[in-house]
């Protein structure tokens, strides 16, 4: 049960509108809610990834009805909600200054060569790790962070040959990454919404420490066709209706769930993100789903030990095939959707 990225033709058509393994980042929030240092995902406090949902938010008038068919697309496709890590998800690389640099090929899956030169920069000088793997699956995502440059790339069906040489059949790069919205410009990026796989997958380091400092992400299995909302820059919404939420779109647990009610100690950090920073749908696919970073470059700097097994069920009370669904602990029902576009800044 897997989610996969399903975009396609719609690079081309917004573009006619136009060596260290993963580690943790700096700290960003104490577990007291008070903010210190930068937001754990790199992007700028004022990323609406970072920015804390007010009390008194406002909801979509058609809330209700929007979170009845995601609860829908949960009882349809496999009755769960899921984690995503190694599977159609991404790992998170930071990289040292002298990292060896790659000049990537242009895949050309989508068999675009007009593609080639809008997304040429972004391959031109990528730091590449001896140890760099893409995720499991056929979105094949991998994610690369240089602080000394403060340059941020992520990249779609990412492959590397014989001789050791990258490919991509889409991503993008960001620079002046700590000073960025957390958006991609229109084309690019790994995502079908143009939004950075790094400002919403859940970090191991997160769920370690006991608290995520950022909005997380939404996979569901319908979303509204030819319907985007801020921060996405595009989408590929499959299905028509307006009580189908919009790829882009954000949503909230409802604050008033009792999140200590939760079993699994992964579930209950997941669950307090989503009630003070929120969900945004990043994607459609074949469940429901959320991310969390690729575990085996964890599992290669520490012998192999899997760090979800103690997070999602730290007194192994969970058959090991349901320990990634623990967020089905969650009734989908309690969410809340936020109206299209909220927070865009004006002007």
């Amino acid at each position: 049960m897997r989610a996969g990225t399903r975009w396609g033709s719609i690079v081309w058509a917004a573009a006619l509108a136009l060596g260290l393994s993963a580690v943790p980042a700096t700290a960003g929030q104490g577990a007291d809610g008070h903010r210190h240092g930068r937001p754990d995902n790199g992007f700028a406090r004022t990323a609406p990834w970072n920015v804390r949902l007010p009390a008194n938010v406002p909801l979509a008038a058609n809330s209700a009805a929007i979170v009845r068919n995601i609860a829908l697309d949960k009882q349809n496709n496999f009755g769960s909600w899921g984690i995503n890590t190694d599977s159609y998800s991404t790992p998170i690389f930071y990289v040292g200054r002298h990292t060896p640099v790659q000049r990537w090929t242009f895949s050309d899956c989508l068999n675009m060569p007009q593609l080639g030169p809008v997304i040429a920069r972004s391959f031109a000088a990528v730091p590449t790790p001896a140890n760099l793997i893409a995720s499991q699956g056929t979105d094949a995502s991998t994610t690369i962070y240089q602080p000394s440059t403060d340059t941020y790339w992520d990249f779609w069906r990412a492959e590397k040959d014989a001789n050791g040489h990258w490919s991509a059949c889409w991503g993008g790069e960001i620079k002046h990454y700590s000073k960025n919205r957390g958006i991609f410009a229109n084309p690019l990026g790994a995502s079908a919404t143009g939004l950075p796989l790094g400002a919403f997958t859940i970090r191991i380091s997160e769920l370690q420490r006991g608290y995520i400092d950022h909005a997380i992400n939404l996979v569901t299995v319908r979303t509204r066709a030819n319907c985007f909302s801020w921060p996405a820059t595009r989408d590929d919404g499959n299905t028509a209706g307006s009580d189908i939420p919009c790829e882009g779109q954000r949503f909230r647990l409802d604050p008033s769930f009792n999140v200590n009610a939760l079993y699994s100690p992964a579930a209950r950090i997941i669950a307090r993100a989503m009630q003070q920073y929120g969900l945004i749908i990043t994607d459609h696919g074949g469940a429901v789903v959320s991310y969390a970073e690729d575990e085996r470059p964890y599992e290669a700097a520490h012998g192999g030990v899997n760090p979800y097994t103690a997070l999602e069920d730290p007194d192994n009370v969970l058959p090991p095939a349901e320990r990634p669904y623990v967020l089905t602990q969650i009734p989908v029902t309690e969410l809340q959707a936020l109206p299209l576009n909220y927070g865009q800044p004006q002007g």
